[in-house]
């Protein structure tokens, strides 16, 4: 495996740890908090370097299924990071997170780590 490949895995794995803490956090506290904004955007910031990483070392059309679900991923992540940090600016820190957020990060995250585990399988089986 290419080392820009194993940089790029290695990073998306931080990532899901970023995420897994910043909407666990966020789903059981039902509100936004500092640690919860800061691990969202540490959760962004590797899933676009981990994203670049592998698109870079990937010698297969960025256009696959994975690619495609994994870009839809990072959009929909990078949607929940922008609602979050508006309704922090709105609201302040220690607001409740509105049910209509609340259930879009759930969904945000649900289908990232469906990525995620499409990649995972591509690489073993692949």
């Amino acid at each position: 495996m290419k080392p820009i490949l194993i940089a790029g895995s290695s990073i998306v794995t931080m990532d899901l740890i970023s995420y897994s803490v910043g909407i666990i956090s966020e789903q059981r506290k039902k509100l936004i908090n500092r640690p919860i904004l800061i691990f969202l955007a540490i959760g962004l910031v590797f899933d676009i370097s981990g994203t670049a990483c592998m698109i870079i070392g990937s010698s297969r059309s960025p256009f696959t299924f994975h690619g495609i679900l994994g870009y839809s991923a990072l959009i929909a992540m990078l949607t929940d990071n922008i609602l979050l940090w508006r309704l922090w600016k709105i609201k302040g820190l220690g607001s409740l997170v509105p049910s209509a957020i609340h259930i879009y990060s759930r969904f945000a995250y649900s289908w990232w780590i469906i990525a995620y585990i499409s990649g995972f399988l591509m690489a073993v089986f692949l």
